[in-house]
């Protein structure tokens, strides 16, 4: 699959950057159930590829998310565990397990069976951004409203 490269002129325009180094088993634990928030450059990127911004993403009130399908992500195989959009998957995607709490801050999900193999420097290099992860998340219905006309 070609990566698609997107240049809104933020942080997030880099994805290698965000990629939390890991062992990722590639379970795929992380795409089921799945409530992963979507950033403008998310959703450009995916819609670059061909996908129409209503067959991945929905609007919760708040935030827009990837969808879930038979209780797992739209881009999950199901068969084979591995994401069809890979090289082109959502910033949150490429950051889990390091995720955010209000009361904790930063800190790695204990649900993804590769948790262990997190570094400290990795949540210190990458902890960060969450907060401005968290509030470009919350700007993408603004965007989507005037990129793409949709009213949530």
């Amino acid at each position: 699959m070609v990566k698609i490269r997107v240049k809104l002129g933020t942080v997030f325009d880099d994805l290698e950057f965000f990629e939390v180094k890991m062992n990722c088993t590639k379970c795929g634990k992380c795409c089921l159930a799945t409530q992963m928030e979507l950033l403008p450059e998310d959703i450009e990127r995916i819609i670059r590829l061909g996908y129409k911004l209503t067959d991945f993403a929905l609007f919760d009130g708040e935030i827009w998310r990837l969808k879930n399908v038979d209780g797992h992500c739209i881009f999950l195989n199901p068969q084979t565990m591995d994401c069809i959009i890979y090289e082109n998957r959502p910033i949150g995607c490429r950051l889990y397990p390091l995720v955010y709490d209000d009361a904790e801050g930063p800190y790695i999900d204990k649900e993804c069976p590769a948790w262990n193999t997190v570094k400290q420097s990795e949540i210190d290099r990458l902890g960060k951004y969450l907060l401005l992860f968290i509030a470009r998340s919350r700007q993408t219905n603004q965007w989507v409203r005037l990129r793409h006309g949709v009213r949530s």
